[in-house]
Protein backbone atom coordinates (compact mmCIF):
# COMPACT_ATOMS: atom_id res chain seq x y z
CA UNK A 1 0.00 0.00 0.00
CA UNK A 2 1.24 3.18 -0.90
CA UNK A 3 4.37 2.23 -2.88
CA UNK A 4 3.61 4.36 -5.55
CA UNK A 5 3.68 7.09 -3.47
CA UNK A 6 6.92 8.68 -3.05
CA UNK A 7 7.96 9.01 0.78
CA UNK A 8 8.64 12.69 2.00
CA UNK A 9 9.88 13.73 5.33
CA UNK A 10 9.19 16.80 6.80
CA UNK A 11 11.79 18.44 9.20
CA UNK A 12 12.19 20.65 11.68
CA UNK A 13 14.80 23.22 12.06
CA UNK A 14 16.80 23.70 15.59
CA UNK A 15 14.25 26.34 16.44
CA UNK A 16 11.39 24.32 15.37
CA UNK A 17 10.54 25.82 12.34
CA UNK A 18 9.15 23.94 9.45
CA UNK A 19 12.00 23.57 6.52
CA UNK A 20 11.37 22.64 2.92
CA UNK A 21 9.97 19.04 2.40
CA UNK A 22 13.31 16.58 2.09
CA UNK A 23 12.27 13.26 0.04
CA UNK A 24 13.47 10.18 0.90
CA UNK A 25 13.98 7.01 -1.06
CA UNK A 26 12.45 3.32 -0.78
CA UNK A 27 16.01 1.70 -0.10
CA UNK A 28 15.10 -2.18 -1.13
CA UNK A 29 18.50 -3.52 -0.01
CA UNK A 30 21.50 -1.64 1.54
CA UNK A 31 24.86 -3.51 2.89
CA UNK A 32 28.29 -2.39 3.98
CA UNK A 33 31.15 -3.44 1.53
CA UNK A 34 33.04 -5.05 4.09
CA UNK A 35 34.95 -8.34 4.09
CA UNK A 36 32.77 -10.08 1.74
CA UNK A 37 34.03 -7.89 -1.08
CA UNK A 38 31.66 -6.07 -3.67
CA UNK A 39 30.39 -9.51 -5.22
CA UNK A 40 30.13 -11.58 -1.85
CA UNK A 41 27.91 -9.37 -0.59
CA UNK A 42 26.15 -8.26 -3.90
CA UNK A 43 25.51 -12.31 -4.12
CA UNK A 44 23.42 -12.20 -0.40
CA UNK A 45 21.39 -9.28 -1.56
CA UNK A 46 20.39 -11.00 -5.44
CA UNK A 47 19.94 -14.26 -3.61
CA UNK A 48 18.14 -13.07 -0.92
CA UNK A 49 15.50 -10.48 -3.15
CA UNK A 50 15.10 -13.73 -5.97
CA UNK A 51 17.15 -11.06 -8.69
CA UNK A 52 20.08 -11.32 -11.15
CA UNK A 53 22.62 -7.72 -10.65
CA UNK A 54 24.60 -6.19 -13.46
CA UNK A 55 27.36 -4.34 -12.70
CA UNK A 56 29.49 -1.81 -15.25
CA UNK A 57 32.73 -2.55 -14.17
CA UNK A 58 34.17 1.30 -15.28
CA UNK A 59 31.74 2.55 -12.92
CA UNK A 60 32.95 0.84 -9.85
CA UNK A 61 35.50 3.13 -7.89
CA UNK A 62 38.92 1.73 -7.44
CA UNK A 63 41.17 2.70 -4.68
CA UNK A 64 44.39 4.29 -5.84
CA UNK A 65 46.90 1.84 -6.01
CA UNK A 66 44.58 -1.11 -5.94
CA UNK A 67 45.11 -2.59 -9.12
CA UNK A 68 49.06 -2.18 -8.51
CA UNK A 69 48.64 -4.62 -6.06
CA UNK A 70 46.92 -7.27 -7.87
CA UNK A 71 48.71 -7.00 -10.84
CA UNK A 72 52.11 -7.60 -8.59
CA UNK A 73 50.67 -10.23 -7.06
CA UNK A 74 49.24 -8.98 -3.53
CA UNK A 75 46.58 -10.58 -3.02
CA UNK A 76 44.95 -11.44 0.77
CA UNK A 77 43.93 -14.95 1.18
CA UNK A 78 40.49 -13.54 1.89
CA UNK A 79 40.13 -12.52 -1.69
CA UNK A 80 40.72 -16.01 -2.67
CA UNK A 81 38.42 -17.53 -0.02
CA UNK A 82 34.89 -14.77 -1.58
CA UNK A 83 36.53 -15.95 -5.11
CA UNK A 84 36.59 -19.46 -4.43
CA UNK A 85 33.20 -19.53 -2.65
CA UNK A 86 31.20 -16.36 -5.45
CA UNK A 87 32.71 -16.59 -8.76
CA UNK A 88 30.34 -19.54 -9.91
CA UNK A 89 27.57 -16.97 -9.75
CA UNK A 90 29.47 -14.59 -11.87
CA UNK A 91 29.62 -14.08 -15.51
CA UNK A 92 31.97 -12.05 -17.08
CA UNK A 93 31.78 -9.81 -20.44
CA UNK A 94 35.28 -10.75 -22.19
CA UNK A 95 36.49 -7.02 -22.27
CA UNK A 96 36.28 -7.08 -17.76
CA UNK A 97 40.50 -7.09 -17.51
CA UNK A 98 41.23 -10.11 -15.16
CA UNK A 99 42.67 -7.50 -12.46
CA UNK A 100 39.11 -5.97 -12.50
CA UNK A 101 37.79 -9.56 -11.94
CA UNK A 102 40.32 -10.26 -9.16
CA UNK A 103 39.80 -7.12 -7.45
CA UNK A 104 35.38 -7.63 -7.34
CA UNK A 105 36.17 -9.77 -4.39
CA UNK A 106 38.77 -8.15 -2.45
CA UNK A 107 37.74 -8.17 1.32
CA UNK A 108 40.05 -4.93 1.81
CA UNK A 109 37.76 -2.06 1.18
CA UNK A 110 36.96 1.48 2.29
CA UNK A 111 33.99 1.27 3.69
CA UNK A 112 31.31 1.83 0.39
CA UNK A 113 27.90 1.14 0.39
CA UNK A 114 25.74 -1.18 -1.90
CA UNK A 115 22.25 0.85 -1.96
CA UNK A 116 19.38 -0.61 -4.60
CA UNK A 117 16.92 1.71 -5.27
CA UNK A 118 14.34 1.56 -7.97
CA UNK A 119 15.40 3.15 -11.54
CA UNK A 120 13.35 5.98 -11.21
CA UNK A 121 14.89 7.17 -7.56
CA UNK A 122 18.64 5.96 -8.84
CA UNK A 123 19.15 9.55 -10.10
CA UNK A 124 17.80 11.66 -7.19
CA UNK A 125 19.53 9.73 -4.24
CA UNK A 126 22.86 9.97 -6.32
CA UNK A 127 22.04 13.63 -6.34
CA UNK A 128 21.38 14.03 -3.21
CA UNK A 129 24.07 12.37 -1.89
CA UNK A 130 26.35 14.38 -3.89
CA UNK A 131 25.03 17.48 -2.65
CA UNK A 132 25.92 16.45 0.68
CA UNK A 133 29.40 15.79 0.53
CA UNK A 134 28.88 11.74 0.11
CA UNK A 135 30.58 10.25 -3.24
CA UNK A 136 28.22 8.32 -5.26
CA UNK A 137 28.43 6.76 -7.95
CA UNK A 138 25.77 4.35 -9.66
CA UNK A 139 27.41 1.27 -10.65
CA UNK A 140 24.40 -1.32 -12.04
CA UNK A 141 20.84 -2.31 -12.39
CA UNK A 142 18.57 -5.25 -10.91
CA UNK A 143 17.04 -7.46 -13.14
CA UNK A 144 14.37 -10.02 -12.64
CA UNK A 145 16.54 -13.91 -11.72
CA UNK A 146 18.64 -15.56 -14.47
CA UNK A 147 21.55 -16.61 -14.25
CA UNK A 148 23.97 -16.10 -14.17
CA UNK A 149 23.13 -14.66 -10.84
CA UNK A 150 25.59 -11.67 -11.38
CA UNK A 151 26.77 -10.16 -14.51
CA UNK A 152 29.84 -7.84 -14.35
CA UNK A 153 30.05 -5.75 -17.97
Amino acid sequence: MGTGVPPVRAERSSAGQPRAAVPTWSVHALTDITGFGLIGHAREMALGSNVSLVFESANIPVLEGALDCIRAGYIPGGLKANRDFAECLVGYDPSVPTDIRTLLFDPQTAGGLLISVSAEGAGALTRALHDAGVPTVEIGEVRIAAKPLIVIR
